[in-house]
C-alpha cells in the first residue's frame, strides 16, 4: 500500500444529518399585516405566514405548514375553520387550528387577497379585482358586487347581516342582507380610496388613503379630522369600550373618545409609527406594525410595549459581528443585539429616532448606524446610546458606510457620497464624476474606493473621493447591490446577476454556470469560495471563485436573503422576512478520506505516507499509541504525513489507533492506523473474548474480556481524552453517567495491544 490521498472537496452537505441552515432566535418582530382574535386564541398574518399565540400575545409560534412563502394580509376565524388570505396565492383554509393549511381558492378570479370577513354562514374575500363570497367554507367562490370587478377591496366590516366593503377608488359599498344585494354609500365621502372600516352601533367609520377618517350615521359621510395630521393615511380602525382607535401610516396610533369629533395621539413608547392593523381583546389593544412586530397596550393606548417573543419575522438589512456579539440592522425594529450567535436578542434603540436602519458598521470602538430618514447615528458605548452625526450630511437617507482607517464614506439615496475625516463630526459631499447619486454599496481595496449605484453601475476613486470614474466595461446591469473583494479579484452583485473583475474593475464578466441572472443582494468569500445572497432564490455557493455555482438552501425557509456576516466558524444570513439564519462552515467544507484505514505492516520500521491536499487549516488529533509515530500533527495544505511503525505486533490480533483530521471549518475525518498481528484470522474481539454492553448505553457500560484490561482511556469525537483509569480486571463497569450524550471511543490496553471501540451514550 503506497499511501492514501485525502483531499479537501467543496460540496453541498445534504448527505450529512443536520447539515443545513438553522434559524436563530431572532431578531423578533417584522411586518404584521393582519391580527385576529378568536376567544383565547390570537393569530397574526406576517410577510411569510401565520403565527399563533395562546396567551394574549406573550409568546408566538409559527403555524404555516402548507402555506406558500407569501404575505398573509388577512385572517378570519369561525367555528372549526381558520382562513388566511395571501397576497399572490389566494385563500388557504385550516380545519385544525392552523397546524395545517390547504388551498381554498376555487372560483377566485384574483389571487391577491386584501381582506376577509364572515357574516353568518358566508365568507367574503376582498381581492385586487373585486369582492368574492363563499357559502361553503371556501370550497367555491363567486363574485359578490357587480360592476366593480377591478377595484381593490382593502377593508370589510360586518355587523349582524350588514356588510360594508371599502374599495380603493370606489368608496364604500353596503349590503344590508349578508351580501345578497349591494349599493354604493359614498354621499359626502371626499376620498374614495378606502383602506379601513369599523362599526360602532349604528355608526360606520372609514379610514382613507390621505384623507383621514370619515363617519356615517346613515346615508351620508362626514370628515372627522380634528387632531389628525394632514393627509393622514389611516390603515386600520377598531372600536372598543374605550373609544375609537386609528392606525396610521407614519404617525402611529390615534384615539377618539367622542365618536371621532376629536383625536389625540396615543403612541407613547410606540417607536414604530407605521401601523398596518389593529385588534382588541377585553384587556388589551394590539397593533401590527411595519417591521416592528406587534405592540400592545393595557391602558387604552396610553403606553405601548412589544409583544414579539417567538415572532421571528424581521427584515435584516445589515449584520455586524464583533467578537462574540452580533448587531442586526432591521427594517422597522431598529438595531438589535445578541450576545451569543443569534440568541437572546435585545433592542438597542435609545436615542435612535428612526427604526428603519439600512446599515451598521464599526470603526475602532465606535458603532455607526445608517438610517433611512434620520441620517447617521453613532454609539460610543456598544449601542446602549445613540447620537446623531449629521453635520454637513444634507441627505437623511443613508444606505451604507465604509472606512479606510482615517476617513469615513457615507452613501445616501439620492444625495451621493459624503466624506468625514473626523469620525463623522463633519461631513462634506464628494460627488464629482458620479452620474448616479443613489449609492447602494461602498468597498475599499488597495487604496481604491468602489461605489455601487442604482442606475449608474460602478464607480471608483483613487483620490479619497475627490473625483470618480465609471468602471462598467462588460457590466450589462447598472443597478448594483453589493461589491466585495475576493482572493482573485472583485465581485459585484446586481439586480440581474453577479459579476467578476480580475483587473481592479476595468472589465467585468457575468458569472453563470448555475447562478441565475437574478437579484443578487449580497456576496461573501471564505477559503477561496464565494457565497451569493439572492432575492427569491436563496443562497448560492461557488467553490471555484465564481466559475460554477450550487444552491445552498437546505433548511432555509426564506428564499430572499439580504446580507451575510461571518465568524471564523460560521456564516450568517440576514433574510428579508425571517430574521437571521446560520450555517457552520463544517457543514459546507468537507474533508473526505478513502480508504479510512491506514494499514502498517507488522515489521517495525515501515513507512506509509498520508498526503493531505487542503486549503483549510487542520490538525491531527486522537491518541497516538507508542508503537507508531507521525511526521507532523498540523498543516494547511499539500502536506505529507509519514506514519512509521516503531515495533512489531507480536500478539494474535491487530492493534488499532483511531485518529482524526480536524479543522474548525470542516467536517472531521476519522481514520484508523492499524497494525497486523501474528494471525489475521483471529479478530480482536474473538482473541480477547471482548464484550462491551449495553451499547448504546444510558449511563454505564459493562466490559468483559479474557485478558485483564490494564488501562482504559475515553476520547470524544475530537480526539480529546476526557477520562482515564486502570481497572486491571477482566470484568468491570465503566460509569459514564457524568458525560454528555454523544459518541465516544474507549481505548482498552492489553499489554502492548490497544483495542478501540465506539460507544454511544443516549
Amino acid at each position: 500500500m503506497k499511501g492514501i490521498l485525502i483531499g479537501i472537496i467543496f460540496l453541498l452537505t445534504c448527505g450529512f444529518a443536520g447539515a443545513q441552515w438553522r434559524q436563530t432566535q431572532g431578531p423578533p418582530g417584522g411586518k404584521i399585516h393582519a391580527l385576529a382574535i378568536d376567544g383565547t386564541k390570537m393569530f397574526a398574518g406576517t410577510s411569510t405566514g401565520v403565527f399563533f399565540s395562546g396567551d394574549e400575545g406573550l409568546n408566538w409560534v409559527e403555524l404555516s405548514h402548507g402555506l406558500p412563502e407569501a404575505p398573509v394580509y388577512s385572517i378570519a376565524a369561525t367555528g372549526s375553520y381558520l382562513y388566511a388570505g395571501t397576497y399572490g396565492n389566494g385563500v388557504y383554509r385550516s380545519s385544525d387550528g392552523g397546524y395545517n393549511w390547504l388551498p381554498a381558492s376555487n372560483g377566485l378570479k384574483n389571487q391577491d387577497i386584501r381582506s376577509l370577513a364572515i357574516c353568518g354562514t358566508k365568507l367574503f374575500a376582498g381581492t385586487d379585482a373585486g369582492l368574492f363570497s363563499s357559502a361553503d367554507h371556501a370550497d367555491n367562490w363567486n363574485p359578490a358586487i357587480s360592476g366593480q370587478g377591478n377595484a381593490k377591496v382593502y377593508a370589510l366590516a360586518v355587523s349582524g347581516t350588514s356588510v360594508y366593503a371599502g374599495l380603493y377608488g370606489a368608496g364604500v359599498y353596503h349590503s344590508p342582507d349578508a351580501g345578497a344585494t349591494w349599493e354604493p354609500l359614498n354621499n359626502g365621502l371626499a376620498n374614495l380610496n378606502i383602506l379601513s372600516l369599523a362599526i360602532n352601533g349604528d355608526t360606520v367609520f372609514a379610514g382613507s388613503d390621505g384623507g383621514g377618517v370619515f363617519r356615517s350615521t346613515g346615508n351620508a359621510w362626514t370628515a372627522v379630522l380634528n387632531g389628525l395630521p394632514g393627509q393622514t393615511i389611516v390603515t386600520a380602525l377598531i372600536t372598543t369600550a374605550g373609544g375609537i382607535f386609528a392606525g396610521t401610516r407614519g404617525w402611529g396610533v390615534y384615539r377618539s373618545t367622542d365618536r371621532g369629533n376629536s383625536w389625540f395621539q396615543a403612541s407613547n413608547y410606540l417607536s414604530n409609527p407605521g401601523i398596518y392593523c389593529l385588534a382588541a381583546s377585553p384587556a388589551k389593544i394590539f397593533a401590527g406594525s411595519d417591521g416592528g412586530g406587534i405592540w400592545y397596550s393595557s391602558d387604552q393606548g396610553a403606553t405601548w410595549n412589544t409583544s414579539n417573543q417567538g415572532l421571528i419575522n424581521s427584515s435584516i438589512r445589515s449584520l455586524l459581528i464583533s467578537g462574540t456579539e452580533m448587531f442586526a440592522a432591521t427594517w422597522g425594529a431598529g438595531v438589535q443585539h445578541s450576545n451569543g450567535n443569534g440568541y437572546d436578542w435585545l433592542a438597542m434603540n435609545n436615542g435612535l429616532s428612526c427604526n428603519y436602519v439600512s446599515g451598521i458598521t464599526k470603526t475602532g470602538n465606535l458603532l455607526f448606524a445608517c438610517t433611512m430618514g434620520s441620517g447617521l447615528f453613532i454609539s460610543p458605548d456598544n449601542a446602549n446610546n445613540w447620537y446623531p452625526r449629521n453635520n454637513g450630511l444634507t441627505n437623511p437617507y443613508t444606505t451604507t458606510l465604509a472606512t479606510d482607517g482615517s476617513n469615513l464614506y457615507a452613501g445616501t439615496q439620492g444625495g451621493g457620497i459624503f466624506l468625514s475625516s473626523d469620525t463623522g463630526k463633519h461631513w462634506s459631499v464628494v460627488n464629482n464624476g458620479l452620474t448616479s447619486l443613489n449609492i447602494t454599496s461602498l468597498a475599499i481595496s488597495g487604496g481604491r474606493i468602489y461605489s455601487g449605484t442604482s442606475g449608474g453601475g460602478i464607480f471608483f476613486s483613487d483620490n479619497q473621493g475627490s473625483t470618480w470614474q465609471p468602471c462598467n466595461s462588460g457590466l450589462t446591469c447598472n443597478r448594483v447591490n453589493a461589491i466585495i473583494t475576493g482572493e482573485t479579484g472583485l465581485f459585484a452583485g446586481t439586480t440581474a446577476g453577479a459579476y467578476y473583475s480580475g483587473d481592479h474593475g476595468l472589465t467585468w464578466q457575468l458569472l453563470k454556470n448555475g447562478l441565475p441572472e437574478c437579484d443578487v443582494r449580497s456576496l461573501a468569500t471564505c477559503l477561496g469560495s464565494v457565497f451569493a445572497a439572492t432575492n427569491g432564490h436563496g443562497v448560492f455557493f461557488s467553490p471555484s471563485q465564481g466559475d460554477s455555482w450550487e444552491s445552498l438552501n437546505s433548511g432555509l425557509s426564506d428564499s430572499s436573503v439580504n446580507v451575510f456576516a461571518q465568524t471564523s466558524m460560521s456564516i450568517f444570513a440576514g433574510t428579508a422576512d425571517n430574521g437571521v439564519w446560520m450555517r457552520a462552515y463544517s457543514d459546507i467544507f468537507t474533508i473526505e478520506a478513502n480508504p479510512d484505514t491506514l494499514l502498517l505492516e507488522w515489521t517495525a520500521g515501515d513507512k506509509k505516507p498520508l498526503i493531505i491536499e487542503t486549503s483549510v487549516e487542520w490538525s491531527l488529533q486522537g491518541f497516538l499509541p507508542d508503537w507508531v509515530s507521525v511526521s507532523k500533527k498540523n498543516g494547511s495544505g499539500n502536506d505529507s504525513l509519514v506514519f512509521q511503525s516503531l515495533r512489531a505486533n507480536t500478539v494474535s490480533a491487530r492493534r488499532n489507533a483511531v485518529l482524526y483530521l480536524f479543522s474548525p471549518k470542516a467536517k472531521t475525518v476519522t481514520f484508523t492506523v492499524s497494525q497486523k498481528g501474528k494471525s489475521e484470522a483471529v479478530g480482536e474481539d474473538e482473541a480477547f473474548s471482548l464484550k462491551i454492553f449495553p451499547n448504546p448505553a444510558s449511563g454505564a457500560v459493562n466490559i468483559r474480556s479474557a485478558l485483564p484490561v490494564g488501562k482504559i482511556r475515553i476520547y470524544n469525537p475530537m480526539g480529546e481524552m476526557i477520562k482515564e483509569f486502570q481497572p486491571k480486571a477482566t470484568e468491570f463497569q465503566v460509569n459514564m453517567s457524568d458525560i454528555q450524550r454523544g459518541i465516544y471511543y474507549l481505548s482498552l490496553y492489553f499489554n502492548d495491544v490497544i483495542v478501540t471501540r465506539k460507544v454511544v451514550l443516549y
